[in-house]
C-alpha cells in the first residue's frame, strides 16, 4: 500500500470544489496538464477511480466522494496547524495577507498603511479588496478590515467604530435640479452583490419608489458616479468627507449606519506581526472615524 501524499490530495480537493480541471489550475496557479497528470498519477498508483471524466467536467466517483470527505478533515488539521504555527512567531517581519474593501483601501485603510510601514519596514502585506468575505480559517487572509454590524462568529478582533452613511451629490448635479427634493432626484443604488450591505437594506426600506439610475456592484463605483454628477447615492461618511467633489445633501438618513472590524483568527492573534499591525490599525481607524461625530 502506497502513503498518502498530502499535496495530492490538494489537487483533488481543487478539482471537486470547483468542477473542472481549468478552475483548479487557477486557484492552484498551476497549468491544466499539471493538475490532469498529478490526479491521473494518483489514481494509478493507488489504483482508485476518483473522477469521472464528463463533457461537463470532472464528478466525484463513490470512491472519490468517500476520500473526499478525509481529504477536507486532513485540510482542516493542516490549516489548525498552519494557524498555530504562524500564531507562535514572535518576528516583526514576514507577509500579512490583508482583505478588505476596495472602499476602505481607497480612503481611510490606506492612509493608514505607508505610517506602519515606515515603522515596520520588515513587514509586506498581500492585499485583497473585495466584498466577499475571504476566508481567515483557510488562511486566504491574516487579517480583515470590514464593515459589519458585529464579530463574525469564530474571529477575534476589535471594533474600530461605527460610520454613518449619508446622501451625496455633486455640485454639478445639484445646479442642474434647483428646488428638487431628494427623494424625487435620480438616485444611484448598490446591485444585487450588495443587495444585503447597510446603504442596499436602507434603500428597500426607505427608497423604494426612487426613480433609479444606476446600479453598482461597489460602494468605489457608486462613489464615482455621483462625483460625475449622474444622481444621489448613499456613501459612507468616511468617503464624503475625504472627498471634496461630493455634497452632503441635506437629507435624514439616521438608522444608515455600521460598525468597523478589524479581524483575525484566534489561533494568529499572538503573532508579533498580527497583533501589532491590528493594534495599530484599529486605534488609527478609531482616530479617523471619530473625525464623522465630531
Amino acid at each position: 500500500m502506497h502513503r498518502l501524499d498530502w499535496s495530492d490530495l490538494q489537487f483533488i480537493l481543487a478539482v471537486a470544489n470547483n468542477g473542472s480541471l481549468a478552475a483548479a489550475a487557477r486557484v492552484l496557479g498551476v497549468n491544466h496538464s499539471t493538475v490532469q497528470r498529478r490526479i491521473a498519477s494518483f489514481e494509478a498508483l493507488h489504483e482508485v477511480s476518483v473522477f469521472d471524466r464528463r463533457p461537463d467536467g470532472y464528478k466525484l466517483t463513490i470512491e472519490g466522494q468517500q476520500l473526499l470527505e478525509t481529504a477536507r478533515e486532513v485540510e482542516q488539521a493542516v490549516w489548525g496547524l498552519e494557524r498555530k504555527i504562524a500564531g507562535k512567531d514572535l518576528k516583526l517581519e514576514g507577509t500579512i495577507r490583508l482583505t478588505t474593501t476596495d472602499t476602505l483601501l481607497h480612503t481611510i485603510v490606506g492612509l493608514l498603511l505607508p505610517g506602519f510601514r515606515t515603522l515596520y519596514p520588515d513587514i509586506r502585506f498581500e492585499v485583497s479588496t473585495t466584498n466577499s468575505i475571504l476566508s481567515i480559517t483557510r488562511r486566504d487572509a491574516d487579517v480583515a478590515i470590514r464593515p459589519a454590524p458585529s464579530i463574525a462568529e469564530g474571529l477575534a478582533g476589535t471594533r474600530a467604530g461605527e460610520f454613518h452613511f449619508h446622501a451625496y451629490a455633486s455640485a454639478a448635479y445639484l445646479d442642474s435640479h434647483p428646488g428638487q427634493a431628494v427623494e424625487n432626484m435620480d438616485w444611484l443604488a448598490p446591485g444585487d452583490t450588495l443587495a444585503d450591505s447597510t446603504p442596499g437594506r436602507w434603500m428597500r426600506r426607505h427608497m423604494g419608489r426612487a426613480r433609479i439610475a444606476m446600479t453598482c456592484d461597489s460602494i468605489m463605483a457608486l462613489a464615482t458616479a455621483v462625483r460625475h454628477g449622474m444622481g444621489v447615492g448613499l456613501l459612507p461618511s468616511y468617503v464624503g468627507r475625504t472627498d471634496t467633489s461630493l455634497v452632503k445633501l441635506d437629507y435624514n438618513t439616521g438608522d444608515a449606519r455600521n460598525g468597523l472590524w478589524v479581524l483575525t483568527h484566534p489561533d494568529l492573534a499572538n503573532a508579533a506581526r498580527i497583533h501589532t499591525f491590528m493594534d495599530y490599525m484599529t486605534e488609527g481607524l478609531l482616530a479617523k472615524l471619530a473625525r464623522d461625530h465630531g
